[in-house]
């Protein structure tokens, strides 16, 4: 796996380089009003925290919240922004400004699937400690696949060694 040029500037929130150029079904836990530290400096923002807690959380713009506000039976309040399912995908030709940036924007769809995440296979074992050696983490791995906690214990070990 390539090394996106953002992964340099750490952010606490989702981006477009934690999930590269492929479609992410994940279940919006709750939505929360939060302070955010922006490119554009703090501000109130919408902020969707995921079911599975190695996703950073991500803030909304006013579109993707429309979206999330569609999925929640169009409720108004944030606090019935409850276990949404919804896929979140890069749109490479957002206007920031004057430039065009990416940008993670949610699918006006409800995901096909609950996931499109397969089971971690054996055979990928040494790949993925070389992987996780490489500086990536666990949760970089579970955007691709699931395994048991037993495995997610394996793993950790051996790229710790």
């Amino acid at each position: 796996m390539k090394t996106h040029w953002k992964k340099a500037f750490k952010s606490d929130y989702l981006s477009s380089s934690d999930i590269d150029e492929k479609d992410l079904n994940l279940t919006i836990d709750y939505v929360k009003l939060q302070e955010c530290l922006t490119q554009t400096g703090k501000k109130l923002c919408n902020v969707a925290h995921f079911t599975d807690k190695e996703i950073k959380p991500m803030i909304l713009n006013v579109g993707n919240s429309k979206i999330v506000k569609k999925f929640a039976n169009n409720k108004t309040h944030l606090e019935d922004w409850l276990n949404i399912k919804v896929t979140i995908y890069v749109n490479p030709n957002v206007k920031f400004g004057s430039d065009t940036v990416e940008g993670l924007r949610i699918r006006t769809t409800a995901p096909k699937k609950a996931t499109q995440i397969v089971q971690f296979p054996e055979e990928k074992f040494n790949d993925a400690v070389k992987f996780l050696k490489d500086g990536k983490t666990i949760a970089d791995l579970k955007l691709h696949y699931s395994f048991d906690l037993e495995m997610e214990n394996r793993l950790d070990y051996e790229s710790s060694l």
